[in-house]
């Protein structure tokens, strides 16, 4: 090659160089767009998928709990009427016992030394093996009992010549109260999965999330019932008792003295009743209102919320989420009923009359219930997200579900969760 041909070749070369340059600096650009493209959409197909979130909430308020039918308070006495024949007898204010031969009104057969109607004798030896009168009793006499007692003085004064027994008891009115519960709380998972997007700005998930709330509603205070009396009538035979005298074997002492030594004979001054009541003079009498009963009623327990519906997300800045959700719940409840009632009459005014558990004994009875409720549910909330993965949230949230009723013997209890709103709050977690 020549001088002059090479000459040419590098002017040439010169030339092409600026414009392979520029070609070469428009493929770069080209191939960083198309990469930056192909990481987004990387970066979208890898982003997650599903969003949990934990925290609690707090509604403005809890369940309402309408108590109905209150104050029914059965005797713990049964009522045997005299149709049954001899029998021990316990009323509300007193006992009668069926009575029977002493240990010395009889012989070593069992048969009957003492005299029916009357008395009889008992001595003891003194330390010489003399017989020393030690008592003067009152005998054995079928057809009467020589075993009872009585609580109150006013029982004399029932029927003239007679003792009247009692049986109290009350029975509901109709009469209620109520209690709407406070501010309550809970917690609450939830768990979101993407399902699409809208467009650049919103993006479509499926909710579904669980929660625990409490239910308490609680009342104390007095209501009017109606008053059962169950009076039996024994008779006196024409005697009188004393109103000091409310307990029945009856006896005084006396101390005497007995060649310088004192000794006591006890003398029995038990007045005796018929054995059976007069079945023509039993009453059963119902006044309403007559009795004020005093109680405490209470439904405690919790409920699980679970919560199905569609969720919309929009991203107001690169850390700053809002998202929306309404859905249908459903609610699984489990409360205890629990009641304490007593009651007392003017005769009787130490004496509180009340419920007993027919199972323990204790004087508060209760009742177990669970029942399924069904609503909806409505969240707004708004998302701070600390990284890629976790983040903190904070919104509103409302609920309805409707109400069931629970029993407790005659009693009744709605319990409504009915509508409330509140806040909810805590920490989400994206994978």
């Amino acid at each position: 090659m020549t001088l002059r041909s090479f000459s040419k070749v590098c002017l040439l070369a010169m030339a092409i160089c600026p414009a392979l340059l520029h070609a070469q600096s428009d493929t770069s650009a080209k191939e960083d767009e198309r990469m930056d493209v192909l990481a987004r959409e990387q970066g979208a197909w890898a982003a997650p998928k599903h969003h949990f979130s934990v925290g609690v909430r707090i509604l403005s308020s809890g369940a309402r709990v309408d108590f109905k039918n209150l104050g029914t308070i059965p005797s713990l006495f049964t009522i045997s009427p005299t149709s049954e024949g001899l029998k021990n007898r316990a009323y509300t204010d007193g006992t009668v016992t069926v009575d029977s031969l002493a240990s010395n009104e009889k012989d070593s057969n069992g048969n009957q030394i003492s005299s029916p109607g009357g008395r009889y004798q008992a001595f003891t030896a003194d330390s010489d093996g003399n017989q020393i009168l030690s008592g003067d009793y009152l005998s054995y006499t079928p057809g009467l009992t020589r075993k009872w007692t009585a609580d109150s003085a006013t029982q004399f004064d029932q029927r003239s010549g007679y003792v009247g027994f009692n049986i109290y008891s009350t029975t509901s009115d109709g009469v209620g109260t109520s209690h709407k519960q406070g501010a309550t709380g809970g917690v609450e998972f939830q768990l979101t999965q993407d399902i699409g997007h809208g467009t650049r700005h919103f993006q479509w998930s499926v909710l579904t999330g669980i929660s625990l709330t409490d239910i308490n509603g609680k009342s104390a205070g007095s209501i009017s019932a109606t008053l059962n009396t169950y009076t039996d009538y024994y008779s006196l035979n024409g005697l009188s008792v004393p109103s000091t005298q409310l307990a029945n074997p009856a006896t005084t002492t006396t101390t005497v003295s007995d060649g310088g030594v004192d000794r006591t004979i006890i003398s029995e001054t038990t007045v005796p009743l018929t054995n059976l009541a007069d079945p023509t003079l039993t009453t059963n009498t119902q006044l309403k209102g007559g009795a004020e009963v005093t109680g405490r009623w209470q439904v405690k327990g919790a409920y699980f919320m679970v919560k199905l519906g569609p969720s919309l997300r929009t991203q107001l800045t690169d850390r700053l989420g809002l998202t929306a959700s309404l859905g249908l719940a459903g609610g699984f409840a489990g409360t205890r009923y629990s009641a304490s009632e007593s009651f007392t009459v003017a005769s009787l005014p130490n004496t509180t009359l009340e419920l007993r558990d027919s199972v323990d004994g204790g004087n508060v009875i209760g009742s177990t219930t669970t029942k399924f409720l069904t609503g909806y549910y409505a969240d707004v909330n708004l998302e701070w997200a600390a990284n890629e993965s976790m983040g903190l949230f904070g919104g509103f949230t409302a609920q309805q579900l409707n109400d069931y009723q629970q029993t407790l013997g005659d009693r009744r209890a709605k319990i409504d969760v009915g509508n409330s709103v509140g806040i909810r709050g805590g920490i989400s977690i994206r994978f």
